[in-house]
């Protein structure tokens, strides 16, 4: 009897660290299907390929991510920045999402889903907001981070 106890415990653990290690692997792409990736990038708005950013509303493209970032002054103390990569099947080689030429909001011309300022989704097939990463404003200085490390 204790020796089929000692036996079922053995068990026990065994499922719950398998399950525990299954799950930490799943931890590279999120619920959007998007691959998780480091981004620490910092910007100086005094630059002039960033003067888009100097006015509410304006925005510009940078490196980083997974496709790409787009950064969007929202108010004159803070910047949004998005994934490019779209939602939907976002391993299609054409999931790319950017600023539609009337400025009022994102698409991407491959699925022709469309989202507002705020990354939601406003038409088209996808159904996840775009993905957005953490920014810092310190004087001219703009940083934009992802949340791993």
């Amino acid at each position: 009897m204790v020796k089929q106890l000692s036996h079922l415990i053995a068990v026990f653990y065994f499922l719950v660290f398998s399950m525990l290690v299954m799950s930490a692997c799943n931890d590279s792409v999120f619920d959007d299907g998007i691959p998780l990736v480091y981004v620490h990038e910092t910007i100086n708005l005094n630059n002039f390929q960033y003067q888009p950013l100097s006015v509410i509303g304006g925005f510009a493209y940078i490196n980083g991510g997974v496709r790409g970032i787009i950064v969007y002054r929202q108010t004159i103390n803070k910047f949004i920045a998005f994934e490019r990569n779209c939602t939907f099947q976002p391993m299609s080689e054409c999931a790319d999402v950017s600023v539609d030429n009337s400025t009022l909001f994102l698409v991407d011309s491959c699925c022709q889903s469309t989202f507002d300022f705020d990354g939601y989704p406003t038409g088209g097939p996808a159904s996840f907001p775009l993905r957005k990463y953490n920014t810092f404003l310190d004087q001219n200085y703009l940083t934009i981070t992802s949340d791993i490390q």
